[in-house]
């Protein structure tokens, strides 16, 4: 997806920046706070020198609560990205 979107939109892809650090169980049967709490602290930033002051368009497949994507875009920004635009493909 994140390919096919970097050609349309004519920009870098760079799908190597965020590591999932923490084992998480799967979000479907989980409440909104459950979920948040579910994925605090699960990534990290690895090559972090390709954000840094950079403007990242952050892309997530399925939109429910918003916690994968705002966790994301938190670590990302800690780690100098400029600023972060997020989309999604579908809302569940």
């Amino acid at each position: 997806m994140g390919k096919e979107l970097s050609k349309f939109f004519r920009i870098s892809l760079l799908n190597n920046v965020l590591a999932k650090i923490k084992e998480t169980p799967a979000q479907v049967d989980l409440s909104e706070e459950e979920r948040k709490e579910n994925i605090r602290n699960a990534f990290s930033i690895k090559n972090g020198g390709q954000i840094l002051g950079r403007k990242i368009l952050l892309v997530d497949d399925i939109y429910t609560t918003g916690s994968t994507l705002t966790e994301c875009a938190k670590v990302l920004k800690e780690a100098g990205a400029k600023e972060i635009i997020g989309i999604v493909i579908a809302r569940g």
